[in-house]
């Protein structure tokens, strides 16, 4: 179902306004800072606005805030594996989370893995491993949400243990207290790991059980460098998303405290080129303008989605339970659907990926896993369809994974990178042709018995991924 929401919908404002429409870059993509390939025509690149650094391959999780999974440098074309490291290593993979990389633009790899709830009163560690294997510092620290901003510093939700605290109010985090609520400490590190920088986001007054604002657990920048804040794990009754200015200040938060709304965000928190917020949650997509007026609202069954060139949200849909149609959906700035596509039939697939291409090219990771003790089994197929809503292949991966304890989501991984690789993890790195969808290459893990999180793209056209015992290894071209 669709609900069209008037612009009425919050009486809220930024400083910074509405943004300019989106002009789409042409010609070839990939051949600058250092990538193997060559480079492929990427009329459709997404254009990444964000306050991220500029030539970091890996600045953050999903490369943009938009979350298309799109790479704008170069991947390998036959690596192997160079290094591994274990700075960290884990004997009980349940008691972490799994780990979290981002790449800047000389090729180190900031590293965060922070303990897991069932290990409360641990901490987790942050590290910094050069090109070359070479730890370059490390730090005890519950971290996450990492980001390369456009100051040249690590940002991230969290801090080193042992940092000062924000010099801001002093924060509460009870949902029954009526009055100001910390939501989170966003922290600055240097690329020595020094701290430089540390923000409390302090929420408006709210009253139980509407408090939202304890429970921000991930962050993306704004073009402005401000930040915008998820909360997808239950906080009283209520989950949702916020906009915060430079120093902290909220500027909008939805669920306001006054609404009676209900909503299980998902993530992955999305942001557009213009600032605009799509929110996940309870199965239906939240379309939000830079201000925070909710715009549209649409669907049933979002498993996953993502923000295209032309702005649209490109989303997988199912009706329901297992064994339902699938459908990639188009959604257009205004709430139209645009393009409605149905390649797959009916699905039993219980992990749900998407990438976007430069050319307009939507790659879908299917996972249809068997989780069990031991050894897992898992049936993966990767469908490119192409901008007419066509499909131009799938290719299908029979895997066997070493038990993980953590979520389907950390098993599998799928980007693009700026030549038309597709580089999917699922119980090993595999490259695959945008255009055609051979394999390409594969790269094995160093440990055969530690399960494998989803591989990132380095500097030089190096990838790197990391392992549930703390090993974290890159592979390159000879």
């Amino acid at each position: 179902m669709r609900r069209r929401v008037l612009l009425a919908g919050l009486a809220l404002s930024l400083a910074c306004g509405a943004r300019t429409g989106l002009v789409l870059p042409g010609g070839t993509a990939g051949t600058g800072s250092g990538g193997s390939g060559e480079g492929g025509a990427t009329p459709l690149a997404v254009k990444c606005t964000a306050a991220l650094l500029d030539g970091a391959p890996t600045p953050m999780q999903g490369y943009c805030p938009t979350q298309a999974n799109q790479a704008s440098l170069n991947g390998p074309r036959a690596p192997a594996v160079a290094w591994s490291v274990a700075p960290f290593p884990i004997e009980t993979p349940e008691n972490f989370l799994p780990a979290e990389i981002v790449v800047d633009p000389s090729g180190r790899a900031y590293v965060a893995i922070d303990a897991s709830p069932l290990n409360p009163d641990a901490a987790g560690m942050l590290f910094a491993v050069d090109p070359d294997g070479t730890v370059a510092w490390s730090l005890p620290a519950n971290a996450s949400s990492l980001a390369l901003g456009s100051d040249g510093n690590l940002w991230m939700m969290g801090a080193p243990q042992g940092a000062p605290p924000p010099n801001n109010p002093v924060c509460e985090s009870d949902a029954g207290f009526d009055g100001p609520t910390c939501v989170a400490a966003l922290t600055a590190l240097s690329s020595a790991g020094a701290v430089v920088d540390e923000i409390a986001v302090v929420a408006p007054p709210a009253s139980s059980p509407y408090v939202i604002a304890a429970g921000y657990d991930s962050m993306a920048f704004a073009s402005d460098g401000s930040f915008f804040l998820e909360a997808s794990s239950p906080i009283g009754s209520e989950t949702g998303i916020a906009h915060a200015a430079l120093d902290g200040t909220m500027l909008w938060q939805w669920p306001s405290p006054s609404q009676d709304e209900g909503v299980q965000v998902v993530p992955p928190l999305i942001v557009g080129s213009n600032d605009d917020a799509v929110v996940t949650g309870s199965g239906e997509l939240y379309h939000f303008d830079a201000a925070g007026n909710q715009i549209w609202e649409e669907g049933s069954g979002i498993q996953t989605a993502a923000v295209d060139a032309r702005g649209n949200v490109v989303a997988l849909t199912t009706s329901g339970g297992t064994g339902d149609a699938l459908a990639l959906l188009t959604i257009d700035p205004a709430g139209d659907i645009a393009q409605q596509t149905v390649p797959f039939g009916a699905t039993t697939a219980n992990v749900f990926q998407l990438a976007l291409a430069g050319d307009g090219t939507t790659v879908i990771l299917l996972a249809n896993e068997a989780t069990a003790p031991g050894l897992t089994k898992s049936h993966v197929e990767i469908t490119a369809v192409d901008v007419s809503g066509a499909t131009r292949w799938t290719t299908p991966l029979d895997v066997t994974l070493p038990y993980d304890p953590a979520t389907l989501t950390t098993h599998y991984g799928v980007f693009v990178d700026g030549s038309g690789t597709v580089v999917v993890t699922a119980g090993a790195v595999t490259g695959i042709d945008l255009a055609t969808g051979a394999v390409l290459w594969t790269v094995q893990a160093p440990n055969a018995h530690a399960c494998l999180r989803p591989a990132v793209l380095g500097a030089g056209g190096a990838i790197l991924a990391s392992q549930c015992d703390g090993t974290v290894f890159l592979a390159r071209d000879p």
